[in-house]
């Protein structure tokens, strides 16, 4: 991965695809291209002063609270790509963060729309982001974002859900459970035919609370357009939803 100018408000960060990363058709799945996405986050905001070490400093870190992915093309096993990122929108509560997935030719091949809260470790509550000066400073209002900003995302509600207990590999730094797991853990509800004979277009997921470890969780699916779109929830163990997502299919 090859770092940008820390001057730039847009961060752009070259990778190449491993190997071990793509799935059973060569191609790197929604989930691990959420990978790729939340580490050219990490290393744009680390740079300019509003990452990871400056917020544990500070008892704060960044929550992911909803991203929209629309993907024109999964990039493949050992393909080199280009990720573009940078701060859209900061209020009071959240910021927006953007991403453009390029090939080697500077083609688009992935877009996402980002929302993220900053919250106190201590109390788990949301903090004020308009005092924030080094975050604001980066907004860039000029780049086009062409994901459709994302609506409400409906429960998958009057499905029967499959049992699930978060466990060890399920745990990120912030002692919850992954972002990436959520979106693996919906994903796995498709059968693998469904893979072979059509693509995901657009995945949008909202992440509404924190599943813990050892947690007792349900996974819900709900076709609600024919074959090509569908509501996918992980309810606790009060069948509130911690997570909804609307996944799109061709």
């Amino acid at each position: 991965m090859k770092c940008d100018d820390v001057k730039d408000k847009i961060g752009r960060y070259n990778f190449v695809t491993e190997s071990y990363l793509v799935d059973f058709q060569g191609m790197i799945p929604i989930p691990m291209l959420g990978n790729y996405l939340l580490h050219a986050a990490t290393e744009h905001a680390e740079a300019r002063g509003f990452g990871y070490r400056a917020m544990t400093a500070n008892g704060l870190a960044w929550v992911l609270s909803r991203i929209d992915m629309e993907i024109i093309e999964c990039p493949r096993m050992s393909q080199q790509i280009a990720i573009e990122t940078w701060v859209e929108d900061v209020n009071r509560l959240f910021t927006t963060r953007c991403f453009t997935v390029l090939n080697s030719n500077g083609k688009p091949m992935a877009h996402a729309r980002s929302v993220w809260a900053a919250i106190d470790l201590a109390t788990r509550r949301p903090t004020d982001l308009l005092g924030r000066a080094d975050l604001i400073a980066y907004i860039d209002k000029e780049k086009e974002c062409p994901v459709a900003k994302g609506g409400k995302v409906l429960p998958a509600e009057g499905t029967p859900g499959i049992p699930y207990r978060v466990k060890y590999s399920d745990i990120d730094v912030n002692r919850h459970l992954n972002s990436i797991k959520y979106m693996e853990h919906l994903l796995d509800l498709f059968d693998i035919g469904k893979f072979k004979s059509q693509r995901i277009t657009r995945f949008e997921i909202v992440y509404t609370a924190e599943g813990k470890y050892g947690m007792d969780l349900s996974l819900h699916l709900k076709e609600v357009e024919g074959d090509t779109k569908y509501l996918a929830s992980i309810c606790d163990s009060s069948g509130s939803a911690i997570c909804r997502a609307a996944i799109t299919w061709v």
